[in-house]
Order: structure tokens, then C-alpha cells, then sequence
């Protein structure tokens, strides 16, 4: 397909990147030309500089014949104008990113308004994944969920997680007593998909997949639980901020928000009456003793900076409080993190250039029967894809158990979920796939090949 991204920021970039390993005509569109320069001389695409609002612009990029375009500038109006534009050019489909929480009530009217295909606010994206993530303990991290069948976590070993310092793979599922799989194991920055023999050691970062109900059965194997939240403690009062306290609001949750500006702080104080809204900075540790942050069950660093959240979220540890999340946009930081076994994160990078990648996919993948590629999600902090796939009757491998030679999945791939009607199945060697099925496959970074369709994930 071919594809124009506008906008290269880091998330831009990192999509162009990843479209174009995938086989797809990448078009870059920006009006810096280093930018222009740059993903052109690192990525295998293309490039255009220019306002993706310029017809000129669009056309010297192919929006005549091209399959999609996804404006991911820093304006909302210049991405909604572009969709339109292109559109009216001859472009297919159409997505954009957008920010501003005005726009996102009224995302069905933008979408017909200016032919928009797919709108995807990371800000709302990433406060809906707080949420989500809000009670677990602080050690672990909700990495996917994959329609309520199932929830992906990630688990730092520690010296007394197991029995013993080193546990081979095949002795993790006694351990925990219940149906689950090891997808992959991050060690020393590297990823690895691992068999049966693979012996997991201390600080090896655990990606497990199961049940729900199994999830709070492993938590609890672990010796912890998943407590109710009371009392949040939100540093940075921007919109991610905004739309986090208004559910958790919603939910009866005490809500402190901490903002530095204090025009923002008055905005704060009409739209969330029921919060508390403190005009502060959340770098003092002395003003957030003062309020109270020691006595907060969940403490959630929004502000606009990785450092400062990097700061904040350390403090917050050092205190002792059950759960901290830290927003990063950088993957140097939430490595670090990951060092002092405090790593629950969320990234609004992340969350876009996995949203507009399924959805290229969504508008890429379909045959007689239908679409291929249910859902695609960012795992082991971008490493890996888990890709959710619909089985139908073209499928090659139907009904051979996966531990047959003939069944001959590809290398750096996992099975690692089989969902059948209303059952989650996680699967052993004498399982097979079923059409009607939809079967989520782990893949790491290394697999070159785009796999499109369930049969690309065969020799």
C-alpha cells in the first residue's frame, strides 16, 4: 500500500519506521527539512517538505493514488485539514491524531465533517490505560487486553519470587497452579521468546498472558493482591490529567491534582469540582509532604517532562506508596525504571503508533471472507507485537496440533492465546486452530516478514 505519514515527530518516525519493514510504500510529509532528511536517510521511505495542508504538497506526495494518509502533526486543525484535503485528492483512507478535549466529544461529526476514517486522541488513550492500570500491585504491569478474554501483564523477578533463584520455564505453570504463558522474557534490554528448557533468572522481566480470572489467581500466587484504590495523587494538571480524574471521579476515588500554572489550576477547579486541585510545584518534596502525598494509594507523575516525572515517581517510590505510574516518552527512561523494579508506565508515543498501525492493517488485510487482523498491541516497552488474528477457511493449518512438524510456525513467533467462542484457550502443543477462532501470536522485532494474514506466520 501506499502510505503518506505527515508529521515526523519521534512518533511519526517510529511509524514510518515500522510500515516500511512491513512492505509498504512510506511517504514522510514535514516542513522541517532536517526532519525530512533525517527518516529518509535511517528508514526505507521517502520523503516531501512541505505543510500537509498545501495541496501542492499532497499531491507531490501521491494523494492522488494513495492507499492512506495519517496526519500526526502537533494541530489539531492542520491534521483534520489534511485528511480532507487528501481525501478530496484521492486518497482512500484517512486518520489523524488529535489532542484537545473539545474536539474529542464531537469525534463522530469531525470524522463525517472532514472525511475523516479513524481519530485517535492518545491523551484520552493513555488515562483509559491508568485506569486500567490503577489497584494492581506496583510490581506489575497491564501491558495488553485483548477484548476482556484475556490480560497481558509483566512481572519483574525478584530473589524470592520463586521457590528457588533459577526456575525453568516448564516449572513456571506448576508454580503458579493455574493456565497461563510465559510469552517472552526481557533480559539485559534483549528479548527473548523462550522454550520449554529456558531457566528464568533474577531481574528477567516476565510477559505473561491469561485468563482474567487467572491473572488475580497468579497475583495472588505471588502474595499480593489487587487492592482498591482510595486516594489518587495526580502530579501534572494537563489534559491526560483532565480526562484520568474525571473517570476516577466517576468511579468515587479522592482526587488530588497538582499543576504549577495557575490559569490551569482555575480551569481545573470549574471542570473537576470534585477534585482537589493544589497550585504547586510537584519538584518540592516539602509541598508534596504537605499534601498529603505519604497517605495516597496510587501516585501518577503527568507532567510535561520525562525528567520531572522521572523525579517525582522516584520520590513517590522512596516513600513507600503501592503504586506508582510515570508517563515517559522516552524508552532510555522507563528502562531506568525498569532498574529499580518500578516500572508501570504509559506512553501516549506508544499508544498512537500502535493505534494507527492497526488501523493501516485494518484498512491493508481482507480477503472473501473478511478481515484478518482483529487487534495489534505494543508489548515488552515496543520490543514486540502481540497481534491478534480471525481465523477463517483459507487458514493452511487448521486442525494439525501445534507441535506437529507440519504445523512449522516461523521463527521469533509464539501462539500465545486461542480464543473460542466464549473461552480463552492458552495453548500446548496438542492444541490446533479452529476456523472461527482468533488466535493472538507473539512476535518479536526480529521477524522481518509482515505478517498480514494468519498464513504469513507459517514456513
Amino acid at each position: 500500500m501506499k502510505i503518506i505519514i505527515v508529521g515526523m515527530s519521534h512518533r511519526g518516525m517510529r511509524l514510518a519506521d515500522l510500515l516500511a519493514q512491513e512492505g509498504h510504500d512510506v511517504v514522510a510529509v514535514d516542513n522541517n527539512r532536517a526532519k525530512i532528511d533525517h527518516v529518509t536517510d535511517e528508514y526505507s521511505v521517502s520523503g516531501v517538505v512541505g505543510s500537509g495542508v498545501a495541496k501542492e504538497v499532497l499531491l507531490a506526495a501521491g494523494a492522488e493514488t494513495a492507499d492512506v494518509i495519517v496526519a500526526m502533526s502537533h494541530i489539531d486543525e492542520v491534521n483534520l485539514m489534511t485528511c480532507m484535503i487528501a481525501k478530496k485528492c484521492g486518497t482512500r483512507f484517512a486518520a489523524a491524531r488529535i489532542f484537545q478535549p473539545e474536539l474529542s466529544k464531537n469525534k463522530d461529526s469531525l470524522k463525517e465533517d472532514f472525511l475523516i476514517d479513524y481519530l485517535i486522541n492518545p491523551k484520552l488513550e493513555t488515562a483509559d490505560q491508568i485506569v486500567r492500570q490503577i489497584g494492581f500491585p506496583g510490581k506489575i504491569k497491564v501491558d495488553a487486553f485483548f477484548d476482556n478474554n484475556a490480560t497481558m501483564i509483566r512481572l519483574t523477578v525478584e530473589k524470592n519470587t520463586f521457590a528457588k533463584e533459577v526456575v525453568k520455564l516448564s516449572e513456571v505453570k506448576q508454580f503458579f497452579g493455574t493456565d497461563m504463558l510465559i510469552t517472552n522474557v526481557l533480559r539485559d534490554g534483549k528479548m527473548i521468546i523462550p522454550d520449554g528448557d529456558f531457566e528464568i533468572k533474577e531481574k528477567d522481566v516476565l510477559s505473561i498472558i491469561a485468563g482474567d480470572a487467572e491473572i488475580q489467581n497468579i497475583i495472588l500466587r505471588l502474595g499480593m493482591i489487587k487492592k482498591p484504590a482510595k486516594k489518587v495523587f495526580i502530579v501534572g494538571g494537563g489534559d491526560i490529567a483532565y480526562y484520568l480524574s474525571k473517570r476516577l471521579l466517576e468511579q468515587k476515588l479522592q482526587v488530588t491534582v497538582m499543576e504549577y500554572n495557575m490559569n490551569r489550576c482555575k480551569e481545573l477547579s470549574e471542570l473537576l469540582p470534585g477534585a482537589k486541585i493544589v497550585f504547586a510545584d510537584g519538584l518540592k518534596a516539602d509541598i508534596l509532604l504537605e499534601e498529603g502525598i505519604e497517605d495516597t494509594d496510587v501516585c501518577i507523575s503527568l507532567t510535561g517532562s520525562d525528567e520531572n516525572n522521572l523525579v517525582i515517581s522516584l520520590f513517590a517510590w522512596s516513600l513507600g506508596i503501592p503504586s506508582i505510574i510515570t508517563k515517559v516518552e522516552s524508552a532510555d527512561y522507563e528502562k531506568l525504571l525498569n532498574r529499580v523494579n518500578m516500572d508501570i508506565t504509559v506512553s501516549p508515543s506508544v499508544i498512537t503508533v500502535d493505534g494507527m498501525l492497526r488501523f493501516v492493517r485494518d484498512m491493508t488485510v481482507y480477503n472473501e471472507n473478511g478481515q484478518d487482523i482483529a487487534s495489534v498491541h505494543q508489548v515488552a516497552g515496543g520490543l514486540a507485537q502481540a497481534i491478534e488474528f480471525s481465523v477463517f477457511e483459507n487458514c493452511k493449518k487448521i486442525g494439525i496440533p501445534l507441535k506437529s512438524p507440519s504445523f512449522g510456525l516461523k521463527k521469533h513467533l509464539l501462539i500465545a492465546m486461542i480464543v473460542r467462542g466464549e473461552k480463552c484457550l492458552i495453548p500446548d502443543g496438542n492444541d490446533t486452530i479452529q476456523v472461527g477462532d482468533r488466535v493472538v501470536v507473539i512476535a518479536s522485532s526480529k521477524t522481518k516478514t509482515a505478517l498480514n494474514t494468519i498464513n504469513d506466520i507459517f514456513e
